[in-house]
This record gives structure tokens, C-alpha cells and sequence, in this order.
């Protein structure tokens, strides 16, 4: 296992800045081995809420040992006084930078994201653990397909104290459930159960299910309005996708299903009652593969997009028009110079 000790480590490129931290690549001296570091922004590091909570993301996450959730290989405090903690380097990107990238993924996709994520979800919710956050951005994606649930920064351990004042709203306002919203002093995994309906919505369509202008109106529609049903954007869907989702976004957490478990049962049933007939699998992608499931044939699809976004953002191609744009501005600054020299 790598160390926890940073200074094993050379810190390398920034791969990620958010809110409270900075997230390197990381190589361990002695062994080589590449990690991710997340240290707590110096601007932040003197407010005692914050630190509690990195503190708190770093106990849970060593809780946590589960292939579809991240690795945690411990952390603690730099000479600087700067919070840190260690954990596997995921290189694929994830679901939210492919959906920029593609606009939405194909059914089968989903189906194996959606049974990967269930997976993480039932491991985090047997340890007491209610993520808050789920979404797109927070599912990370190794090169060969599997999805890697992360950020637990957030989070609710129901075997300690909230850290977040009661009534307090938290999360991200595009996917948070109607407790979450009312600030419910009891909330459950069901809370992640309506993130999860959200995701899966967003992967199907290409947009959210619900869209307002700003957090009131979000807000709103979260606690009152019903969402479109996916079939009706997306006829192919099939019925039982379809009704899940539907289920998972419903008001009430009693009235969604009994737990992530139950979610994943539904996707490995489509994984078998589907066969994969040619007009059953997305133009283009992967026909030449055999399968025996949707969920692997989902698998196998992933891993292509994944692999053409890398390659793209590695090697974007070349946009003629702007070159002779950029072109022409400085020719003619040349131009100008040699007119207007003294």
C-alpha cells in the first residue's frame, strides 16, 4: 500500500481545483508509484468547519473499501499546517466530463454505470454513510470502465455526529432530494437514491429534470413539479429503465425503492432479459464485439468513449478557421507596423 506520509511523495501536475482543495498527481519516491494528493486550500485551512470535514472525508473514505468507491490510503497534516489525504489516481475522467463531451450516453452505458454506482451506494449506506452528492462530477471513470464514486466531502455518517447545522441546505441544487432541500433532520440513503434518479436522467437525455433558472426555482420544482417521464425524450429507453428512474424521483423517500441494492437488481435483469441483436446496440459502437449482456456490452462501449475523450482532449483537432483568423490579426498588425514606422 502506498504511504501516507506527503513528503514520500513528488507532487506533480494540478488535476483538479475545487471549492475547499487542490487535487495533484503524485509519484511516490521510493516505489513510483502514481497517486492523487487533495490538499486543503491555505485560504481555507484555519476554518474549523471545513477542516472538520476533511477530516471527516478521510476517516469515511478508510472506512469505504469498495472497488466502485475510491481508495483512501490515509492522511493528515503537512508541515504547513495544510490538511492532505492520499488516494488512488483515477485517469479516465468522469461521467460529467463525458457528457459534455457527448451530450448523453447511450442506454446500455447506463445500465452498467447505473449497476456499478448502486454498488458503491449499498457498500456506503451498510456503513452508515449518506453521500449528499451524488452527481455526474463526483463519478469517476478509470480507463477500463469502471466508475469510481468520490467526494465524500459532504457527506452524512449517521455513526457520529451531523457536522452541518440542523435546517442546513447542502449539496448541489440540480440533484438534491426534497429532504435534503427542507433540511430534514433525518435524512437516509433514499437521499441518494433521488441523486441517483437525477444521474441517470441526465446520462439517458442530456439534460436535467428539472430546469431552473436559478436554486429557487430549482428548489420548487424539486419539492412540487413531476419530472418528464425518459420515454417520452428518449423512445428507445427501454420500459423498465424507464419506470426505475421514475421511481427513483419520486417526492417521498418511502415512495421510492427500498434501497441501491434493489436499483442494481433491476439492471442486472436487463442485463439478461435484453439480447444483443444487431439493431439492439448504438450505430456504430462496437459491433464487431461479442457480448453476452447488455451490462458487458455497456461496459465495452464506455471504455470506446472513454478512450476517444482522452484521445481528443490529448490531441484536439486543429480549427483552420481560427488559425487563419489568428493569421490575418497579425498580419495585418505587421502590415500596420510597417506602415506607421516612424
Amino acid at each position: 500500500m502506498p504511504s501516507s506520509q506527503i513528503t514520500d511523495y513528488v507532487l506533480g501536475t494540478i488535476l483538479g481545483v475545487g471549492t475547499v482543495g487542490t487535487i495533484y498527481e503524485a509519484t511516490e519516491k521510493e516505489t513510483g508509484e502514481r497517486v492523487a494528493i487533495k490538499k486543503l486550500h491555505p485560504g481555507v485551512s484555519r476554518d474549523k468547519l471545513i477542516r472538520a470535514r476533511f477530516r471527516r472525508e478521510v476517516t469515511i473514505l478508510q472506512r469505504l473499501r469498495h472497488p466502485n468507491i475510491i481508495a483512501s490510503f490515509g492522511g493528515g497534516e503537512a508541515s504547513d499546517g495544510q490538511l492532505y489525504y492520499i488516494m488512488e489516481l483515477v485517469e479516465g475522467g468522469t461521467v460529467g466530463e463525458l457528457l459534455e463531451a457527448r451530450g448523453r450516453l447511450d442506454w446500455q452505458v447506463v445500465v452498467d454505470v447505473a449497476r456499478q454506482i448502486c454498488s458503491a451506494l449499498q457498500c456506503a449506506h451498510n456503513h452508515g454513510v449518506i453521500h449528499r452528492d451524488l452527481k455526474p462530477g463526483n463519478l469517476f471513470l478509470t480507463k477500463s470502465a469502471i466508475v469510481k464514486l468520490g467526494d465524500f466531502g459532504i457527506a452524512r455518517d449517521l455513526h457520529d455526529n451531523d457536522i452541518t447545522t440542523t435546517g442546513l441546505t447542502v449539496g448541489t441544487h440540480a440533484y438534491m432530494s426534497p429532504e435534503q432541500i427542507t433540511g430534514d433532520a433525518m435524512i437516509s440513503g433514499k437521499t441518494d437514491l433521488y441523486a441517483l434518479g437525477c444521474c441517470l436522467f441526465e446520462m439517458l437525455t442530456g439534460r436535467k429534470p428539472f430546469l431552473g433558472e436559478n436554486f429557487a426555482q430549482l428548489f420548487e420544482q424539486h419539492l412540487h413539479a413531476k419530472p418528464p417521464r425518459i420515454r417520452d425524450l428518449l423512445p428507445e429507453c427501454p420500459p423498465e429503465l424507464d419506470e426505475i428512474v421514475d421511481q427513483l424521483l419520486r417526492k417521498l423517500p418511502d415512495d421510492r425503492p427500498f434501497n441501491a441494492r434493489s436499483v442494481q437488481g433491476v439492471m442486472l435483469e436487463m442485463g439478461e432479459k435484453y439480447d444483443l441483436h444487431a439493431e439492439s446496440i448504438p450505430d456504430g459502437l462496437g459491433k464487431d464485439v461479442a457480448a453476452e449482456s447488455v451490462t458487458e456490452k455497456g461496459r465495452q462501449i464506455l471504455e470506446q468513449q472513454i478512450s476517444a475523450r482522452l484521445n481528443q482532449a490529448t490531441n484536439p483537432e486543429v480549427s483552420w478557421g481560427r488559425l487563419l483568423l489568428v493569421a490575418a490579426v497579425i498580419g495585418g498588425m505587421v502590415i500596420a507596423a510597417i506602415v506607421f514606422a516612424p
